[in-house]
């Protein structure tokens, strides 16, 4: 697949077929996403592959989230919570050094995003969907402790859930771009 044909039809994955991702696909994702641009060759990018015991803990955690959120959880809420978190075969946990100038830190930030879009692409391309989550979980000190991620040191930028999609959303009507181009004599 080349890669505007990759932009182009790459979607974000909600459900998932509890199915395996092959390991040399999972390795050539993290290899694209270390061949984002990052300036001044920071290397920002911390990429956490989580295991059963840890996405264990994390399930549990943002169950909590929710229930706290929300006070009661009905069953059928929690089976699509299973299904969006427990179903697809890989939970990669994107992480990123925190530095103190706030410039570098944005340009960091741009660089894991980069590595991200990188990553979600050569999932699409090997024929394999992914999601780049952010949510509550995310940013719980729980979390950086199951991970064993200081805060003081690293931040958690997302979670890249990556498997075999249940089902492809269809693609979102988008604005014409020429709404957002600005040409300056």
């Amino acid at each position: 697949m080349d890669i505007h044909t990759a932009m182009t039809t790459r979607r974000t994955i909600h459900y998932w077929k509890p199915l395996p991702v092959p390991e040399d696909v999972v390795t050539k994702a993290l290899e694209a996403a270390h061949m984002a641009p990052c300036h001044r060759y920071t290397w920002p990018w911390r990429f956490n592959r989580v295991g059963a015991q840890s996405r264990a803990k994390i399930f549990d955690l943002a169950l909590q989230i929710k229930q706290g959120k929300r006070g009661s959880f009905p069953l059928h809420a929690l089976e699509v919570m299973k299904r969006k978190m427990q179903n697809p075969a890989v939970l990669i946990v994107v992480s990123m050094i925190n530095h103190e100038d706030d410039f570098t830190d944005q340009e960091n930030y741009a660089a894991v995003s980069c590595a991200i879009q990188n990553m979600a692409l050569s999932f699409h391309a090997s024929g394999y969907g992914s999601k780049w989550s952010t949510g509550k979980v995310t940013r719980d000190k729980l979390t950086y402790e199951i991970l064993n991620i200081h805060p003081q040191e690293e931040r958690i930028v997302g979670f890249i859930w990556a498997g075999v999609p249940e089902s492809t959303p269809r693609a979102p009507t988008r604005p014409d771009v020429e709404e957002y181009i600005r040409i300056k004599d």
